[in-house]
This record gives C-alpha cells, sequence and structure tokens, in this order.
C-alpha cells in the first residue's frame, strides 16, 4: 500500500478542495477494502461542528453522490463516538438491528450491515471523519479498519492544507468584495508621524483610548522589526520617490497578540503642493496572515513529509549494498587482519545512516513500526548508562519510575530513540549544568484532561513518560514551533531541527500524545501519554545462543532489481550459499529470461518498486506460465501496506531494505521450506 500512498499523495497535491481531495481518498478505500457507501465529514474542533464534504452510496450500481451540501451541524452521535473512542468497526448480523447512534443515509431500503469510522488526524487535532459502510455481512475486520485509519492519518495533513486554502480564499474574495470596505479605517498622520485623526475602531483593536494615542508617535505602536521599514517608507512619501505607501505592519497593544494591519497612506497637500499630513487608510489583516501562516506550515509539513518517504527507497538500496558487502567481506577477513577494524567501522556508519533514514521517516509517520507489549521502566533502566554519558557531568541525572507501572504496545527501538533526543534537548538547555528526570507513572485520563486540552490517545488509562530539566525553558513563539522539522534555536552546525519532529512523529505513530510546559529561566517538562495495556510483559529467552551460519540451497531463484548494486550483492550472495542464480534489471527483461529458460525456476525475488512494470504485476505475469513459483519481495515500503492489497501472493514473502547477507539468506530458505 505504500506505494499507493505515494500516488495519492501525488494526486492530492492537485486537489485544489476538500471535495475533491475526498474522492481521491474514497477511491482509494474502493480499490484497497470496497465499499457500497461512503461518507467524508470536516470537524471543527474549535466550534464542534462538522461539515458535509461527500457521501455517496451505490443503489445496486455505480456510487452516485447523495446529500453533502457543505452544510454544518453539530457532530452525530455516531460521530461524536468516534471522536471520543476513535476508529469504530460495527458489525451487524441482522440488518434490521440499528445501532442508537446511527443515522443511515443513502438507500434507506438497505441497512449497511458491515461499517467502519476512523478520524483523520492532523498534527494534535482531528480535521475529519471517514466513514465506509457495506452491505454485506462480516465485510471487515480489525485488520481492515487499521489499514483505514492509515489511509486516513496518511491524508489528515492534504485535508487540513485544503481547507486552509479554502479558507483564505473565501477571505481574501471577502476583503476584494464590498463588504471589506466597510472594515477600512480612516486616519490622518502627521509629517513627523505623529497621530492626528485616531478612528474609534482602531482604537477599540488596540484597546486604548483616543487620549492615547492623538500626538503619539505611529512608532509606539508597532513591532520593533518593523519601525524602520515604516519610517524608510514615510520619508520616501514625503520626498516624493512614490505617491502612495502600502504596507503590512505588526501593531502592539497592552493585550493579547500583535494586530497586523494594512497601512495605505498617501500626502494631502496644500494650494502651493506641500504635504500638509498624511491621509491613511487601515484595515485589520490579521485573520488572513495567520490562515497565510497556517497555510505554510501545512504545506512544509506535507512536502516535507514526502520527501522523507521520496528518499527511503533510494537510500536504502544503497545501504542495502553497503551492509551486504561489508558483511561478506568481512566473512572473508581473517580475525587478525588490520584491515578487519577498517571495515567493520564502515558496517557501523552504514548502520547509523539507516537510523538517520528512520528519523526522517519518523516525523513523517511513514517508518515501518515494529511495536510488541513493552514495559517503559524496563527501556528507561537499560538506558541510564548511556544517558549519564550522554548528558555528560555537569548535569545530574534522577530517574524517577513507578514501581507499578502498566505496559504499553510500542516499538522499544523508537521509544529508545524519543528518550535519546528528549535527553539531548534538556542538555542543551543547560549549558551550565542542572538537573534531567526522567520518570514514568500510571496516569488517569480525568486527571489529565483537567490539566491540558490536548486530544488524548482514545480509551482508559494512561501511561506517562516524563523527562524535565531545569534550563533555559522556552518562550511561546518557540513553543508553537517546537515540533515543526528543521525548526531549531541552536546556532548554526550544532542542530538539524529533527530531533523534536522525530519525538513528536515516533509518538503520534504510536498512538501517543505529547505535551510541553515551559517557560523563560523555569526549564521544560515534556510528558508523553501512551495508552495503558492491562497484559503482563511475555519474558523472552535469557540469553539466546548465535545464530548457526544462513542455510543455502541447489534450487534455481530469478533476481530482478534495477539497483545494480543490490542485484549484484543479492546474486553474490546466493551463489555463494550454492544457488543457481538468474539475473534480470527490469521486469520485461525477467519475462524474457523466465521463457528462455529450459529448467524450473523455484524462486522469484523482486524488487516491488521499479520503472515500468512493477513487482507485484511481474510476479502475476510469471506465475501464469509457472504454477507454484515462489516469490520473495524486496521493498523499503511498510510490509502491512503490500500485504493488505493483495501484492504479496499467496506464496509470497518479504525482505525490507536495508538488509544484510544473513537475512537474505535466511530468508530465501524460509520462503523456499515453506513450498515444501
Amino acid at each position: 500500500m505504500r506505494a499507493a500512498f505515494f500516488e495519492v499523495s501525488r494526486r492530492l497535491s492537485a486537489a485544489r478542495t476538500p471535495k475533491e481531495a475526498a474522492r481521491i481518498i474514497v477511491a482509494v478505500a474502493q480499490e484497497l477494502l470496497g465499499w457500497d457507501a461512503c461518507t467524508l465529514d470536516l470537524y471543527f474542533p474549535e466550534t464542534d461542528q462538522t461539515q458535509d464534504v461527500l457521501t455517496m452510496d451505490s443503489f445496486d450500481g455505480p456510487p452516485v453522490d447523495v446529500g453533502a451540501a457543505n452544510t454544518s451541524s453539530t457532530p452525530t452521535p455516531m460521530f461524536a463516538r468516534v471522536l471520543r473512542e476513535g476508529a469504530l468497526l460495527i458489525l451487524r448480523p441482522d440488518a434490521a438491528m440499528e445501532p442508537a447512534d446511527l443515522v443511515p443515509f443513502g438507500n434507506t431500503s438497505r441497512r449497511s450491515r458491515s461499517l467502519m469510522f476512523v478520524p483523520l488526524h492532523h498534527r494534535d487535532r482531528i480535521t475529519g471523519i471517514l466513514s465506509i459502510q457495506s452491505y454485506t455481512p462480516d465485510a471487515y475486520d480489525p485488520n481492515d479498519l487499521a489499514m483505514l485509519q492509515e489511509l486516513a492519518d496518511h491524508c489528515g495533513g492534504a485535508i487540513e492544507r485544503l481547507r486552509i486554502e479554502n479558507e483564505l480564499r473565501e477571505s481574501q474574495a471577502q476583503l476584494a468584495g464590498t463588504e471589506a470596505f466597510a472594515l477600512v479605517m480612516t486616519a490622518h498622520l502627521g509629517l513627523d508621524g505623529r497621530w492626528l485623526k485616531v478612528p474609534p475602531t482602531l482604537c477599540r483593536l488596540l484597546g486604548l483610548p483616543e487620549s492615547r494615542l492623538i500626538g503619539a508617535p505611529i512608532e509606539d505602536l508597532l513591532h520593533p522589526d518593523d519601525i524602520a521599514t515604516e519610517r524608510a517608507d514615510r520619508q520616501r512619501l514625503l520626498e516624493g520617490d512614490t505617491r502612495t505607501l502600502d504596507l503590512e505592519l505588526r501593531w502592539l497593544r497592552p493585550s493579547g497578540p500583535p494586530l497586523w494591519m494594512y497601512l495605505n497612506a498617501s500626502a494631502v497637500q496644500d494650494a502651493g503642493g506641500r504635504p500638509k499630513y498624511l491621509l491613511v487608510y487601515l484595515r485589520d489583516v490579521t485573520e488572513r496572515k495567520s490562515l497565510e501562516d497556517q497555510l505554510r506550515l501545512a504545506q512544509k509539513m506535507e512536502a516535507v513529509g514526502q520527501l522523507a518517504g521520496g528518499i527511503a527507497h533510494d537510500f536504502n538500496n544503497l545501504l542495502t549494498a553497503i551492509l551486504g558487502s561489508t558483511e561478506l567481506l568481512l566473512a572473508g577477513t581473517e580475525e587478525d587482519d588490520p584491515r578487519r577494524e577498517d571495515v567493520q567501522e564502515i558496517g557501523r556508519a552504514a548502520h547509523r545512516a539507516s537510523a538517520l533514514v528512520r528519523q526522517l521517516l519518523a516525523f513523517s509517520r511513514k517508518q515501518v513500526m515494529q511495536p510488541r507489549l513493552v514495559n517503559l521502566n524496563a527501556i528507561v533502566r537499560e538506558m541510564g548508562g548511556m544517558l549519564r554519558r550522554l548528558v555528560g557531568e555537569r548535569i545530574a541525572l534522577r530517574i524517577d519510575l513507578d514501581p507499578a507501572l502498566g505496559d504499553v504496545t510500542a516499538d522499544p527501538g523508537q521509544i529508545e530513540q524519543v528518550i535519546a533526543n528528549l535527553g539531548v534537548n534538556a542538555r542543551d538547555a543547560m549549558p551550565d549544568g542542572g538537573m534531567l528526570t526522567i520518570a514514568t507513572a500510571n496516569v488517569s485520563r480525568p486527571g489529565v484532561l483537567a490539566a491540558s486540552r490536548e486530544v488524548l490517545p482514545p480509551g482508559g488509562p494512561l501511561v506517562a513518560l516524563t523527562v524535565s530539566d531545569t534550563g533555559t525553558g522556552m518562550d511561546e513563539h518557540v513553543l508553537a514551533h517546537l515540533f515543526e522539522p528543521f525548526f531549531t534555536t541552536k546556532e548554526l552546525g550544532r542542530g538539524t531541527g529533527l530531533g523534536l519532529a522525530t519525538v513528536y512523529g515516533i509518538v503520534r505513530q504510536s498512538g501517543g500524545q505529547i505535551q510541553v510546559a515551559s517557560r523563560p529561566g523555569e526549564g521544560s517538562t515534556f510528558t508523553v501519554y501512551f495508552p495503558r495495556v492491562d497484559e503482563p510483559v511475555r519474558q523472552g529467552a535469557a540469553a539466546a545462543a548465535a545464530p548457526a551460519p544462513a542455510p543455502g540451497g541447489t534450487e534455481t531463484v530469478l533476481v530482478v532489481e534495477d539497483e545494480e548494486a543490490v542485484r549484484h550483492l543479492v546474486c553474490r550472495v546466493l551463489r555463494t550459499k550454492g544457488y543457481r542464480v538468474l539475473e534480470a534489471a527490469h521486469a520485461e527483461s525477467a519475462v524474457l529470461v523466465s521463457a528462455a529458460s529450459p529448467e524450473p525456476i523455484d524462486l522469484l525475488i523482486t524488487d516491488m518498486v521499479m520503472p515500468g512494470m512493477s513487482g507485484s504485476a511481474l510476479a502475476t505475469r510469471l506465475a501464469e506460465a509457472r504454477p507454484g513459483l515462489r516469490v520473495l519481495f524486496i521493498t523499503g515500503y511498510a510490509p502491512e501496506a503490500i500485504e493488505r492489497r493483495g501484492e504479496l501472493a499467496d506464496a509470497g514473502g518479504l525482505l525490507e531494505k536495508p538488509f544484510s547477507a544473513d537475512q537474505l539468506a535466511r530468508k530465501v530458505r524460509e520462503v523456499l521450506t515453506a513450498s515444501a
């Protein structure tokens, strides 16, 4: 499905309205899961209102639009349940059974028997609700619900961007219309920049009486960064270099954030042509500027996320070749060979590069997760020594763990990355030393909700991981941009701006939420919440024996990979293991190689994403001529998505890049043994 997600991202980038985006999203849902009816509604948490964007029903034929008049209303009982609890799967054995909170739509003569509802997310907010429904009993299962939620998460940012663009277009249209001119304020400004006449509307906006403004310089109201611009342009107007002055400036007020004001000024002249005063027209454009800022942020997040996903495939190809070749080189190098240390360092560097790719994918929420039941206490204890070395001797480390801490479902490696990144962030905030505290606790949902308006993971009790420091703290401006990719307050060369963006992506993809409390000079506290799982952690073997060498074989394997370095590596590994290897650089060549081979081909190894014919299409074509052909796909995309699309044949397997030579040999043997 990852390939499908890249395609849907490309199509969504061309959409101009939420309705166009909704049609693209439900079309993908139809391809992946199938449906008889569907809806997509926007949600506005500020007003607790929903707006219907698209509603379709099949009516025993092709799907057609029904309803969706773009009206706003309070959430239906079912939608309110989704906002409260998260994704829902409803299966009704009896079509006559109608949940009390479900409002039917479309073909009321036929009741939906299988229904799925999922929220669309963008960062911390729910931006909409997607529903697909089938008239067939048991048409969906929990895996399908997870797939629909993944699609919704992938598209949530695009929906938010289009909503903001729509609001921005409407705002600009209103400003261009007649009603916008009613918002224009007229003022008189002296040649020295002091107020001569002030409109009452401006006084109300600034929260200042007229007596405070008359005779005061305009510079007293302007943001310090805008004073020089206004002064220079006003001088140009007085010297006759320009006839009018057009500026957008930030205006300060005693309480509340600054206002953005559009200012248009021209000189009023006396009979001799000398300027007497400036006639100034003012308009409040704060809302439009806010929408523009939101749009830029949404576009940046979406673009960076697509970039991160796009580089993964190519970069993982290079890492596969480096890691595999390093492993083969080590296998042929004696223990006392002085070059062995150099080869090992190459391998370590390649692993660090692989971790960087995971970091990029983490903040875009497109990395492959390997979640399991874990206890955060165990992870923190294991990292204790590393954290002490990480923060240095000038910072005291305090670890406070709840002995009765509940378990969570997460990827242990990703949680380690969250703790390490937050630790580094805290260290950099305490250049003169201080205290770093890492704590865990079981928390109740009502207690958390009482202290914060943030959206929390759906469900019951939570587990909290807290990282606190006594450092410099952060102001409101930094907090507002804290989790944006490439945003950093550190000097050049000391930070990439990816650390906290990575933390945010990992936490959100793991089903958690992160909250921050900070003030300048008072330190910072990051609290991560995960849903608590009331099941015991399964203990693994105390110590695993060193794995035996990967077994080989004598079967015939066809390797299809467009990246030359990866193809040569795979062929070399398999030949050293005794296999007969055929190779092709692309799908069309593989078809010819297969047709020319008189002997049976036992296994096809193919990349999923190649120019021209995809790996799944190639596997289907070759299987027609060679029934029983086993398939092993190699890819850098999420395996869950590919499996749900059916691109893995029933007899197929998957190996994720980057992989080692040993992993390749074991996976090949596993797939071939399964065929026996």
